[in-house]
């Protein structure tokens, strides 16, 4: 009689870890790295829009879609400096305080997605690496928040680091972000048109998080 053995697959949990991606980020040139944080930056921008007019502030939500704009458009050439300083100082502002009255998961959301758009025109200013990784660490920060608050999963309770991470949202996300890496890896010393509007267009289309209302 034959016997049939039942074929297993180990999946491997992916976690988000600042130091390694920086480590991968510093093997990479500096336009490479602003392209990462745009990336980043952009699947959040459905975040910051609905907070952004939650708080009646539409026009600011086009602002902030034209700096990230800015952002690509600049990646392959020179930035004017003073735009970019301008541009930073207007996305700065709108960060909410977390102190101030009012605050809600959306607000804790669209702090993200600024705090990201922040960091992704920091690296634009520098192509420092630690600035993308932030960037990252922000999108991985406004799920990492969304599966707590949606699922109720206390951070005490046993488990709770390995049933929040192993959420398919976060995982999508870092599978993400993994392949916005390997993609900038293999592309060689120069970063063509071609990849920089894969990049855009695959990074507009897969919004890390669109339910937050």
């Amino acid at each position: 009689m034959p016997v049939e053995v039942a074929s297993s697959t180990i999946v491997t949990m992916l976690k988000f870890e600042e130091l390694s991606l920086k480590r991968e980020l510093d093997r990479l040139p500096p336009r490479f790295r602003v392209a990462f944080a745009a990336s980043c930056a952009q699947r959040l921008s459905s975040i910051y829009r609905s907070f952004l007019v939650q708080r009646g502030q539409t026009d600011r939500a086009d602002h902030c879609d034209d700096a990230l704009n800015y952002v690509w458009i600049h990646i392959l050439t020179t930035p004017e400096m003073s735009t970019t300083d301008r541009l930073l100082a207007e996305v700065m502002a709108l960060i909410p305080d977390q102190d101030a009255p009012g605050w809600t998961p959306l607000t804790a959301y669209g702090e993200d997605a600024l705090s990201a758009l922040a960091y992704c025109l920091r690296c634009l200013q520098s192509g420092n690496a630690q600035e993308a990784a932030w960037a990252a660490g922000r999108a991985y920060e406004a799920l990492d928040y969304f599966v707590t608050i949606r699922d109720d999963i206390s951070p005490n309770e046993l488990g709770a680091e390995a049933r929040v991470l192993s959420d398919p949202l976060i995982q999508a996300e870092l599978e993400r972000q993994a392949l916005d890496i390997a993609d900038l890896r293999s592309t060689g010393e120069s970063l063509s048109q071609e990849l920089l509007a894969t990049l855009r267009q695959r990074s507009v289309a897969e919004q890390a998080l669109t339910i937050v209302r």
